[in-house]
Formats: structure tokens, C-alpha cells, sequence
């Protein structure tokens, strides 16, 4: 990625003046689902979660369907504390009603659990939640089509060239872009691929969370260095583009007031070598 994109998001990042608080929740939940006997070579990031480098899986978001990685949330939080927001960026923009938002695009097949709670730690039910984030090589997807429906995304907030690189593939898809709505125990299910990187950025995923129809609680989710490092060295999708040129604590987000404490992930690998996130988030409803 070339230095004109890490001094596109410096700028970007510097006329977003104060990032407003919003409400969330960061909790240690439960490993559920995690592979509790690693081989030789493991690694273990600072959460806990065991990284098997040798046994990562291949695959688009299909790779998941049928499978039960358990409930990560087994442990409730009794003390919701506050998330920061963080710019939605420049790389936002149609957005698509789907639980498999890989649209065929290869990785390290991932699923990402979310749950949305209240400043009770009480789940919100019904709240949209929209995810999107870069591919194995660092592109946004155009995503050029919009999705018929009450909730939208918006092809103008999309700055093209800059996200997608010109890369004719990314141009073309809607990849790594998609929105659920949290169920009775304030629950959504994305199944993917683990995001790439690009230059100026550490790993992060967007988010924005809709209540009664008003897109209010926007930020982003980091992932631990010990997995990513994994993934971007080891794993044959990703290896190509090597790891990333930034850190969690050198990001321009965390350095703007989103501390890495704060947004990063929960993580399990899985005995079939597919990766586990979660992440309790806590709006005010």
C-alpha cells in the first residue's frame, strides 16, 4: 500500500476533531468452542486465545455453515463500561442483509459474534448491526449495488479510489460488507474471512449499530498481535502481502481515543482451524 493512503487516513483522522463517547461494553466471556489442546509451535496472545499457525483453515465464509463453535458470552457482564466512538472512514458504503458477508472471497474463514447490551448489561434486541472492513490484500469492496430495504448504506460515502485501490476485483464485488439483526439475547452471527491490513492501520473491523432506525453508535474492533502476526505470516492468503506496518498502539484511531483496552477482540481458534471473535458491545438504548 502505497504512503499517499497512510497520509489520505492521517488527514482524514485529524479533521474528526474529539471522538465522542458512546456507551459499550468490553467483558471476559467464555472460551467456549476453543481447541484446548494446541500443538508444538502454538502461540498464545494476550487474552488467552491459542494460535495453531500450522493449522489454519482455508476458505470463504461457506467453510462455516452448519457449525457450532458454542456460545462465547457464557460469562455476563455485571459492570458495562464505556467504548469510544471512532470515524466511520472513508471506505463505508452499500451494504447488504446477509450472515455470510465473505461473498466467496478466500481466508482464514472466521466467525464473528456480536452482542449488544444496554448500560445495564441488559441485551438489546432488534438493533441493526453493519460490519465492513479490507481483504486479505488490504481493498474495500465498491459494493456499487444497493441492497432494496428500510436500512441502506450509501455509495457516496465511499472514496474509490483510495479504498479499493483501482484493484479491478475489488471494484467489481461486495465483499466484507454486510448487516444483522441482534436476536432475543441481543446476538448477531457474521461468518467471513479474518480481515487484512493496509498501510497507516492496524487490523480493525467497522462497525456501526442501528437503534429504531438511526445509525448513532459507530467505532472499531482490534484484534491481538499475536494473531494477527500469525495470519499474516503464516497463513498462504495473507503471507503475500506480509505483515502489517502498524501497530494497535501506534494506530491513529487509538492515539485519537480508542484505546486498544478497550476495542480489542475476544479470539478462539477452532479444532478445524477456523477462528472465533467476539466482542460485547454496550449502546445506550
Amino acid at each position: 500500500m502505497s504512503s499517499s493512503r497512510r497520509d489520505f487516513l492521517w488527514h482524514t483522522l485529524g479533521g474528526v476533531g474529539a471522538l465522542a463517547l458512546l456507551n459499550a461494553c468490553s467483558s471476559d466471556s467464555g472460551e467456549t468452542g476453543i481447541d484446548a489442546s494446541p500443538t508444538d509451535g502454538s502461540t498464545t496472545g494476550i487474552d488467552g486465545g491459542t494460535v495453531n499457525s500450522s493449522g489454519f483453515a482455508t476458505g470463504d465464509g461457506s467453510f462455516l455453515v452448519g457449525k457450532d463453535y458454542g456460545n462465547p458470552f457464557m460469562t455476563t457482564a455485571t459492570t458495562c463500561t464505556a467504548y469510544n466512538a471512532a470515524t466511520a472512514g472513508p471506505c463505508h458504503s452499500n451494504t447488504y442483509s446477509r450472515k455470510d458477508i465473505s461473498a466467496g472471497l478466500v481466508g482464514l474463514p472466521t466467525r464473528f459474534e456480536l452482542l449488544v447490551t444496554d448500560a445495564s448489561c441488559n441485551p438489546v434486541v432488534g438493533a441493526i448491526v453493519e460490519v465492513w472492513y479490507a481483504s486479505p490484500t488490504g481493498t474495500y469492496s465498491k459494493a456499487a449495488t444497493a441492497e432494496s430495504g428500510t436500512y441502506q448504506g450509501s455509495l457516496s460515502d465511499l472514496d474509490v479510489g483510495f479504498c479499493t485501490g483501482n484493484d479491478a476485483a475489488a471494484v467489481a464485488s461486495n465483499w466484507l460488507r454486510g448487516y444483522q439483526t441482534t436476536d432475543a439475547k441481543g446476538r448477531v452471527t457474521f461468518d467471513s474471512i479474518f480481515p487484512g491490513w493496509y498501510s497507516g492501520r492496524t487490523t480493525h473491523v467497522h462497525f456501526t449499530v442501528a437503534i429504531n432506525g438511526t445509525k448513532t453508535k459507530t467505532s472499531q474492533i482490534f484484534f491481538d498481535e499475536t494473531l494477527t502476526t500469525a495470519v499474516y505470516t503464516k497463513h498462504a492468503t495473507y503471507s503475500p502481502h506480509g505483515d502489517k506496518d502498524t501497530k494497535n498502539a501506534t494506530d491513529n484511531v487509538v492515539q485519537q481515543g480508542l484505546p486498544v483496552a478497550v476495542g480489542i477482540s475476544n479470539y478462539a481458534q477452532q479444532s478445524d482451524g477456523a477462528m472465533l471473535v467476539w466482542k460485547q458491545i454496550t449502546v445506550a438504548a
